[in-house]
């Protein structure tokens, strides 16, 4: 978990951190939960493409939930409500699950095939020099 996205460059280095993640430990998926800001079409389905989420006024605070495997990628979006306060109240409904492409820095980041034991092994070598010591807390990645 890093301890602050306040820049590109620390959003980066978190997206680069989890690849290297994956490639690492061979993971076979990979789960990535998010707040984020999101923008739905209108009643029309029209979808402003030109203004960020983050900027619109018509927004929607989410959880942004974004899954990988080798071979697929699905999304999904669990609206945040709030009181008029604005405490968190509850989850809203996420619909169905959205296969199918997604983009992004966040997007991407398990490898397409069985990394090789030379590359795991430069991936947690990267890790190490980034300062990661991963300590198995007991989780079995066997069992994975």
């Amino acid at each position: 978990m890093p301890s602050s996205l306040a820049d590109d460059a620390a959003k980066d280095r978190f997206a680069e951190v989890a690849r290297l993640l994956a490639i690492a430990h061979s993971a076979r998926s990979l789960v990535m939960v998010v707040g984020a800001w999101a923008k739905r079409p209108d009643a029309s389905g029209h979808l402003d493409t030109k203004t960020p989420p983050s900027e619109s006024p018509d927004r929607q605070e989410v959880v942004a939930l974004m899954l990988e495997d080798h071979s697929h990628k699905a999304t999904s979006l669990l609206p945040i409500l709030r009181d008029r306060e604005g405490i968190f109240t509850s989850f809203g409904d996420p619909g169905p699950l959205q296969f199918g492409q997604s983009e992004g820095r966040f997007s991407s980041l398990m490898p397409r095939d069985k990394p090789s034991t030379l590359k795991a092994a430069q991936a947690k070598a990267a890790l190490l020099a980034l300062g990661m010591n991963i300590i198995n807390g007991g989780f079995d990645p066997i069992l994975n």
